[in-house]
């Protein structure tokens, strides 16, 4: 693999572009800069996800689980598997903890409320607790 082009220290993985740009412009308020990616281009081979890796070698990951659950719970298994991201920091966030959790036992994940204003803050702090210590802070300290 090839040395990274830039070294961007958050990678966002989300369904919606309306919040991945909203999370980017509250991350880049705070200092941090972003890649990201929308899951479809990611799930269907439009992006080079290895490539994106390369240039970009993001420390932390925010991902977003929407529905069908199991499917891309599973679609994320596989990609936390591979040698590229397995040793990096993952957020994990969805919009429905509760169906989520009832779905695939998912623990660990951020709930965010869907829509305008987005609530930001608990994935902000979450971004900052990994780029601070290499790994997110469990759920329920992020409550504010």
């Amino acid at each position: 693999m090839s040395r990274p082009t830039t070294r961007t220290p958050v990678a966002i993985f989300n369904s919606h572009s309306e919040f991945v740009d909203a999370l980017r412009a509250a991350l880049d308020r705070e200092g941090l800069p972003t890649a990201t990616a929308l899951l479809a281009e990611i799930q269907d081979g439009t992006l080079d996800l290895v490539a994106f890796l390369e240039v970009h070698d993001p420390r932390v990951i925010v991902y977003d689980l929407p529905r069908p659950f199991e499917r891309h719970w599973n679609f994320l298994r596989l990609l936390r598997q591979t040698d590229a991201l397995r040793k990096r920091t993952w957020i994990l966030t969805t919009t429905d903890k509760k169906a989520l959790d009832a779905a695939v036992g998912a623990s660990d994940v951020i709930e965010i409320a869907f829509g305008e204003p987005y609530d930001l803050g608990a994935v902000v702090k979450a971004v900052h607790h990994a780029l601070a210590d290499g790994r997110p802070p469990r759920p329920e300290r992020l409550r504010t």
